[in-house]
């Protein structure tokens, strides 16, 4: 009897520190993940762009989209330089971009293209600057523009483009 008390005694310590384990539960989230198919982000919408781009890369990256090529490191130099001493940042922007858009090496589809197929040219010309899709109403504006006015070319878009507060965001 005396022995079973004590192993009584004994068990009962044993039974509650083995019985009352706190299960932990570590829980992961990804709130970028990366599959490896495309290097570039795609947004959703432009709401999550909330980081202004820099000057230099405000060019490099107009000039990649633009040209289909990186910019010169002697380029980039001279117009970061001119950006400095410039005052309004809006009309030196306008000047750039008229200046990449006049020139002959640029990649642009040509009018033709724009007008055979209108709504490619505008979900391109949307995940080329803004790195996403059209919504449904952006992209019946601008097609039904695009279907409606002769006098607009592919330029015009690339301009606005460029020159739209949400291309100065990443």
């Amino acid at each position: 009897m005396q022995v079973s008390k004590y192993l009584f005694l004994l068990l009962i310590p044993l039974l509650f520190a083995t019985s009352c384990k706190k299960t932990i539960v570590k829980e992961t989230v990804y709130d970028e993940v990366i599959y490896q198919l495309d290097t570039l982000p795609v947004y959703s919408s432009n709401l999550e762009k909330n980081r202004e781009k820099s000057d230099i890369q405000f060019i490099s990256i107009l000039y990649a989209d633009l040209f289909g090529k990186a910019i010169a490191g002697n380029i980039t130099g001279e117009l970061s330089e001119l950006k400095l001493s410039f005052g309004d940042k809006v009309i030196l922007n306008q000047m750039v971009v008229s200046a990449f858009i006049n020139d002959p090496d640029i990649k642009i589809p040509d009018n033709q293209q724009m007008r055979n197929d209108p709504e490619k040219f505008v979900t391109d010309i949307y995940r080329k600057f803004y790195l996403r899709n059209p919504t449904a109403y952006e992209k019946y504006y601008l097609v039904k523009l695009i279907n409606e006015d002769p006098g607009l070319t592919a330029e015009h878009f690339y301009t606005a483009f460029a020159l739209s507060n949400e291309y100065s965001f990443y």
